[in-house]
């Protein structure tokens, strides 16, 4: 069991782990393994240092499907947190923030934008985007200008003030007044004009009479999108916080893109790329997760050749500067990662359901799900993912079954997807207690 976790915790861990296979926003942490070398390489060498004294940095993560890009990406965004920085973790859909196009791009990094986040705000869905920041904003200006003394009009004063100053030097005017009328409805209690101002910045639609008379002239399009980028970087500067850790996990591979929309997005990339060593990406950081990099590099064009002339050094522990993380090159081999995986997580299993399992019972279930699960290490399925799954299936049987034994064909069948155990083996009479 897992003295650290709470019951209900550990359920929801096994809940979203044992369904989809997916990692939980809160509680890998519990059964991750095989990551302590690329993150803390990424703690000392960017997050403790380079990022706060205004470097800025990008990076490819390539892990097949199941193979843990998610995870490893909450890894990071849990980091970040913990020194402090703002971080949006991106999920890119073909349909909804498609890389071709930058303004849906900005739109989900204004839409994910978190401060970090206590485990039982993740869990309870706390809110995310650029509202929920903006108002946590202007609830710690108030806080900290009522410690000075002030109050009434005087504060109100201050308040306007300070959030015209955060907006100075922004590239993008319109963003920056967006962002400015924002926190002064905060200040004069007008949730329509925050509403308002909110529909603009987060790409939600652009009112041409309100949001001109607003003095917002121009909606946020692909053309202005890197700029509204930079800007928010910059406010976020303004503003003392740390940086920004921004986490794109491509789900899908680029095939169903036209010719000219895959030179969109490898320009959109080389330029992303390019961004970051420039000093209005100060303070930032840039993860871009795909499944296969080769969709990235394989063509013959300039645009592939710029790009992949980019991204080809290889990050490691002797060369973090290199750009592509592999998380198929991790140190353990298949089956040891899997076994540690599997001890931690029958560890939370028994922390959700209060049931502890014979140590001999349980590690020979773990020892045969990795040898099964290993097998697969080289094919294009996932196998962490069909590991996980099997696992926390196999110790619900184990938990509700009174006939159940532990070999290998045991283990073999609890990998295979989209079956059910014969005649419900495992699952007939009463269920046991705990």
């Amino acid at each position: 069991m897992v003295d650290t976790l709470t019951s209900r915790q550990a359920r929801h861990v096994i809940e979203v782990v044992g369904s989809s296979g997916t990692p939980p926003e809160w509680g890998f942490q519990f059964f991750s393994t095989g990551l302590d070398g690329y993150l803390r390489v990424i703690e000392e060498d960017y997050l403790r240092s380079f990022l706060r004294e205004g470097g800025s940095s990008f990076k490819v993560v390539v892990g097949t499907y199941g193979g843990g890009k998610t995870h490893f990406l909450y890894s990071v965004r849990e980091l970040a947190w913990r020194h402090d920085f703002l971080v949006a973790y991106c999920p890119l859909s073909a349909e909804t923030s498609p890389f071709y196009r930058l303004d849906k791009v900005y739109r989900s990094i204004a839409m994910n934008l978190m401060r970090p986040l206590t485990p039982d705000e993740l869990l309870g869905g706390a809110e995310r985007g650029l509202g929920a920041f903006l108002k946590t904003v202007y609830a710690g200006l108030v806080e900290a200008l009522t410690a000075e003394g002030l109050k009434g009009e005087e504060l109100r004063k201050r308040l306007t003030a300070v959030a015209a100053d955060s907006t100075r030097g922004l590239e993008n005017p319109n963003f920056g007044r967006a962002v400015r009328l924002a926190l002064e409805a905060l200040v004069h209690d007008d949730p329509d004009t925050f509403d308002q101002m909110l529909q603009y910045l987060t790409v939600d639609g652009y009112d041409r009479v309100v949001h001109r008379n607003a003095g917002i002239l121009q909606p946020i399009e692909r053309g202005q999108a890197f700029a509204t980028i930079r800007s928010l970087v910059t406010w976020i500067r303004n503003l003392r916080f740390r940086g920004l850790v921004i986490l794109f996990d491509e789900a899908e591979q680029a095939g169903a893109m036209t010719s000219k929309q895959k030179e969109m997005m490898l320009a959109n990339l080389r330029e992303l790329v390019d961004q970051c060593g420039s000093a209005a990406f100060a303070n930032v950081m840039v993860f871009y997760a795909v499944p296969n990099e080769q969709f990235l590099v394989e063509g013959r064009s300039p645009a592939y050749e710029a790009l992949r002339q980019r991204i080809q050094t290889v990050f490691d522990f002797t060369n973090p500067t290199g750009v592509t993380i592999r998380l198929d090159r991790l140190a353990r081999e298949p089956r040891t990662l899997l076994t540690e995986i599997g001890n931690k997580l029958s560890g939370v299993y028994e922390t959700a359901y209060r049931k502890e399992f014979p140590l001999e019972l349980k590690t020979r279930l773990v020892s045969l799900l990795a040898d099964a699960a290993a097998e697969r290490a080289f094919g294009d399925i996932g196998y962490k993912r069909l590991f996980v799954q099997g696992l926390v299936r196999a110790l619900h049987m184990l938990r509700l079954g009174k006939n159940v034994t532990v070999d290998e064909d045991f283990a073999r069948r609890m990998l295979a997807t989209g079956t059910s155990e014969p005649d419900g083996e495992g699952l007939d009479g009463d269920l046991p207690e705990g």
